[in-house]
């Protein structure tokens, strides 16, 4: 633009230029309507250079006081970024520790940056659960975008929302490349909304696709038949029979464990029994500490084999864990005030508190609990 304009008083000095070269000013009249206007074309364009002059220096001067409120504006911008940059690295770096103060701290400081919105309501969900406020969680979740929902099904799970959990997860998890973080979150939902038949269906045709390893089969199938002997009538011995093979070798130490809790020992007083004839006493102990019901014959068989190693300490609490499901709580009470005198272990603990109790030995108890928990 300021070159067309140098172009234009170029062009009109020259006119002038060429004026004064012959002696004459030259004469101007400029007639618009009822308007009229003469000069001289040397009057003229010195007003013309000074309108130029005015015109370059009024855009100069607006071009800096606009970079220097639009500065102002940039540095106001860039420290409300910082500022959120840095509520979300303090509310990450707490979120990791479990520091729950420093979490609402953060998060009331500032707002994350938009891009991390979605990021900021879950992580205000997963603080208002720590917090036990479960109506509060809901509504941080409900305001997450519909992409980022289907990402928080822990979350969901958590605050009691298994509809929705299973709503935003079905989608994914039926499709055939569903990854196995996407599959576990369905598997746990499926469990928590106690949806056997989908539940079980899913894990026999999708569970090569988990890549869990032993203890996570295990931490599954023992959350599985649990939940089906607290809220069915079903045969757990049934439905671990039903299992394909490679799903029944992975369930196997699980069903054992939990018939043993809930005192079904029928179906594996061989596998028991087995374990005591081969001295594998340290496993049967770990299986029976949880043991919640009686079982006459395996306790004949204790008894037989304590004849013959009087000082065995497995063997001796095997007998206490027998003695407890019976009802027989002062015999086993008897056994942990032996077992007592050697280096205590931590499975012998809630076996030797419900003895004491229901013995209405209480200090001993208490004492167990006190040692326990210090």
């Amino acid at each position: 633009m300021i070159r067309w304009l140098l172009v234009v008083s170029l062009f009109f000095i020259v006119m002038a230029g060429a004026h004064l070269l012959i002696d004459e000013k030259g004469y101007v009249l400029v007639s618009a309507g009822v308007y009229t206007v003469e000069s001289t074309l040397v009057s003229l364009i010195f007003i013309l250079l000074m309108s130029l002059a005015i015109l370059v220096i009024a855009f100069k001067s607006s071009k800096a006081i606009w970079r220097v409120f639009g500065g102002l504006s940039k540095h106001r911008a860039n420290k409300r970024a910082a500022r959120q940059e840095a509520a979300f690295e303090q509310s990450i770096w707490a979120l990791i520790n479990g520091q729950d103060d420093s979490l609402s701290y953060a998060l009331q400081k500032a707002e994350f940056p938009e891009k991390w919105r979605d990021q900021q309501c879950a992580i205000q969900a997963k603080a208002a659960l720590h917090a036990g406020q479960k109506v509060v969680a809901r509504e941080y979740l409900q305001q997450l975008s519909e992409p980022a929902q289907s990402k928080v099904s822990q979350l969901w799970l958590a605050a009691e929302q298994q509809e929705q959990a299973l709503e935003s997860l079905t989608p994914q998890a039926q499709m055939k490349k569903a990854s196995p973080t996407e599959l576990h979150a369905y598997i746990s939902a499926l469990l928590q909304a106690k949806d056997w038949d989908t539940l079980l269906s899913t894990i026999v045709q999708r569970h090569k696709q988990l890549h869990w390893n032993e203890q996570q089969w295990d931490s599954f199938f023992n959350g599985y038949f649990d939940a089906i002997t607290q809220h069915t009538d079903k045969d757990i011995q049934s439905l671990q029979s039903e299992l394909p093979r490679a799903l029944k070798l992975l369930s196997h130490k699980a069903f054992i464990a939990v018939c043993v809790r809930t005192g079904q020992l029928a179906p594996v007083r061989k596998e028991l029994i087995k374990l005591l004839k081969k001295d594998q006493l340290d496993e049967l102990a770990k299986i029976l500490q949880h043991l919640g019901g009686a079982d006459i014959e395996l306790r004949k068989l204790v008894q037989s084999k304590l004849k013959k190693q009087p000082e065995q300490t497995e063997l001796l609490f095997c007998l206490a864990c027998l003695a407890n499901g019976e009802g027989d709580h002062g015999l086993a009470a008897q056994i942990f005030d032996t077992l007592s005198k050697t280096p205590w272990q931590a499975m012998w603990q809630h076996q030797a508190e419900l003895a004491f109790a229901k013995t209405g030995q209480y200090e001993k108890a208490y004492l167990l609990l006190s040692d326990q928990q210090s």
